[in-house]
């Protein structure tokens, strides 16, 4: 199928369609995405089929703290379909504000995608260890930091 979407107009192959049965918070009635890869980038797009200008910036959480985890509960892998842990993709939804300096990541609620099977859901993690507004490049520099003194 072809689309409009956040980068222009794209070729999305039904196999590359990812459902998301609950939706994600606050646009509940959009239920199915696909996956843009940005060539030298860490940011990609979730970028809805159903509605072309819906689109969110994602990242991979551990490229802004290394130790970050998504425990997942019984419910939630029965939702996902999950049969094995590397059938699990996590990404962080990005808010890039005017001043992209103060550009954050959700880390409280993830996006867990299961790539095998392509079924994705928003998982609101409830241990307050996270927060849904992390400075994106403050804690990729703090992390990038931490990696360098481990090593040194």
């Amino acid at each position: 199928m072809v689309l409009e979407s956040c980068i222009g107009r794209i070729t999305v192959d039904e196999k590359d369609v990812i459902v998301f049965p609950q939706g994600i918070l606050g646009f509940e009635e959009y239920k199915r995405y696909t996956v843009l890869e940005q060539p030298d980038s860490v940011f990609r797009f979730l970028q809805c089929i159903d509605e072309p200008q819906l689109a969110f910036v994602i990242m991979y959480p551990e490229l802004v703290d290394s130790s970050y985890n998504v425990p997942l509960t019984k419910e939630q892998i029965a939702l996902l379909e999950i049969e094995q842990p590397e059938d699990g993709v996590v990404y962080g939804i990005i808010t890039v504000p005017e001043n992209v300096a103060e550009m954050t990541i959700n880390l409280q609620a993830p996006v867990v995608i299961n790539k095998r099977k392509n079924i994705g859901a928003q998982i609101v993690l409830m241990d307050g260890k996270y927060h849904t507004k992390h400075n994106v490049l403050a804690e990729m520099q703090a992390s990038a930091y931490y990696a360098q003194q481990a090593n040194a």
